[in-house]
């Protein structure tokens, strides 16, 4: 009874399309002949779920065959009694087939898939271009996913991926699809698909990330070393927060770095499920928060290091601020925003591991302090190069003033203001993947360099520094001489104690 109040249905939704007089006929992919308009919906909408991406299924129906008006149309085995054709506009059809696909997203995709293939038909196929010819001997076809015109012999025609060819929920980036009409005159049936692969290019992004952040942690590494291995350093409270910063900006390195080998890349090991970012469990998305809060703990570093240089060099007769309070204030920071987040993805029953945006928009809780930050510290930054200009202007052109200044406009990594020329992926002007690759490419060395460039501004290169570097050899020297009676001649003299006249 319900297969037969299912044909009503369809008896209701009968459609005969006449063209000069004709039948409307299309041609779909292997299926021998033309098919009829009317039961083109079952047989594209069979194709768009037959092909359908695994990823997106928690199963597939099996598929067997019946008959519509005296043609044969493909139809889904729901259960031993029960049977539905592929039709999307058929509620009954819909709700059946809807149970198959693990969200309404995916489900609408196949809908999509249907509606794509029924305006080919309708406004691309006509009975001419159905037709082979002498001068395109490969005519129109539907391959399944996407609506392909006559070409000609010998050929390999390129048209843009469908969405369907991806196994992420929608395309990453713009490539083209390719379908061969041999020199005999007949298409390829396999349309090459292969090329719309997006995973080994987010491989490679990944990939190309986590090498930056593991060169740029080994290059940064040394600096915190060298702050916390000198009493006198330890006491400076400039040289306190370029360290904070440091320290955490590899903390942030080593947490992403993480993230990215054991959930990102492994998620794109393939399609298939059984990953870890699939079980959505606790551990990643502790990891996930802890990630998230050392990023956040990145950007309240670099405010308070700018926040403490505009008060060095603006505000120079100003109370030193209290290092507890700054601290406190870093903590706050750091935790609240993604304290807040993580309830809210928890609230949406937020999967992929919370490493995944959605169309929960709870990406904007950390993303909306992060963008105030930076705001805080351009305007801080820009403060600064004013008070310097006007120092200049007045004709106070000391080595020490140009010094300040020169160093002030190489402090765009402290600042972090770089970060915002790299905040909207819109800056690339087309949508392809070779010119999105130069975009993210491009903001991962810059998001790397941000720790290199301090360590070297504020540490490598830093006459301070290197001066009880120096005098830190010296002594190493001075001990071995009387430890064991080594004599290393001119060492001694090249590595004397620094005087006052060694720094001016």
């Amino acid at each position: 009874m319900f297969f037969h109040r299912v044909i009503t249905g369809f008896v209701l939704l009968f459609i005969t399309v006449i063209t000069n007089g004709e039948e409307k006929l299309c041609r779909v992919r292997d299926t021998p002949g033309l098919i009829p308009r009317e039961i083109w919906e079952f047989w594209t909408g069979y194709y768009c779920y037959n092909y359908s991406n695994n990823y997106r299924l928690l199963f597939k129906y099996n598929v067997t065959r019946g008959k519509y008006n005296g043609s044969t149309i493909p139809l889904a085995r729901i259960n031993s009694t029960t049977v539905v054709p592929f039709d999307y506009r058929n509620s009954i059809s819909r709700s059946c087939i809807r149970e198959s696909f693990k969200t309404d997203h995916f489900f609408q995709m196949w809908v999509d898939c249907c509606e794509e293939a029924v305006d080919c038909c309708d406004n691309f196929m006509t009975n001419d271009n159905i037709q082979p010819n002498s001068e395109y001997p490969c005519p129109a076809i539907w391959d399944g996913w996407s609506c392909w015109g006559p070409a000609k012999a010998d050929t390999v025609e390129k048209m843009k991926c469908s969405t369907q060819a991806y196994s992420t929920d929608s395309d990453v980036c713009e490539l083209m699809s390719e379908k061969t009409c041999f020199a005999n005159g007949t298409w390829n049936q396999k349309t090459d698909y292969e090329v719309c692969a997006v995973a080994p290019i987010l491989r490679n992004r990944h990939t190309f990330n986590v090498i930056m952040l593991a060169v740029a942690t080994v290059l940064s590494f040394p600096a915190v070393v060298i702050f916390f291995s000198f009493r006198s350093f330890r006491k400076n409270l400039r040289l306190i927060f370029h360290r904070n910063l440091l320290l955490v900006i590899i903390i942030r390195n080593l947490l992403t770095i993480m993230s990215k080998e054991i959930i990102i890349l492994d998620a794109l090991e393939s399609s298939e499920s059984n990953h870890v970012m699939d079980g959505n469990g606790v551990a990643c998305r502790v990891l996930a928060f802890f990630e998230n809060a050392a990023k956040n703990g990145m950007y309240a570093c670099m405010l308070a290091d700018g926040f403490y240089l505009h008060k060095s060099i603006v505000r120079v007769f100003a109370d030193e601020p209290n290092i507890i309070y700054i601290y406190a204030i870093v903590l706050t920071l750091t935790f609240l925003p993604s304290l807040i987040w993580a309830i809210t993805r928890a609230v949406h029953e937020g999967t992929d591991c919370w490493m995944v945006d959605d169309s929960s928009n709870d990406q904007w809780i950390p993303d909306g302090f992060r963008i105030a930050i930076l705001a805080i510290n351009f305007l801080l930054l820009f403060d600064i190069i004013r008070v310097m200009a006007m120092k200049l202007k007045r004709g106070n052109t000391s080595q020490q003033t140009k010094a300040t200044l020169r160093a002030t406009l190489f402090l765009i990594p402290l600042f972090g203001v770089h970060i915002i020329f790299i905040t909207n992926r819109n800056i690339v002007p087309s949508h392809t993947c070779q010119a999105e690759d130069i975009y993210y490419y491009l903001s991962y060395v810059m998001e790397a360099l941000q720790g290199v460039m301090v360590a070297i501004l504020f540490c490598y290169i830093n006459a301070e520094v290197r001066g009880e570097l120096k005098n830190g050899f010296r002594k190493f020297i001075l001990y071995l001489e009387s430890r064991f009676g080594i004599t290393f001649g001119k060492v001694r003299d090249i590595h004397r104690r620094p005087t006052a006249a060694t720094y001016c």
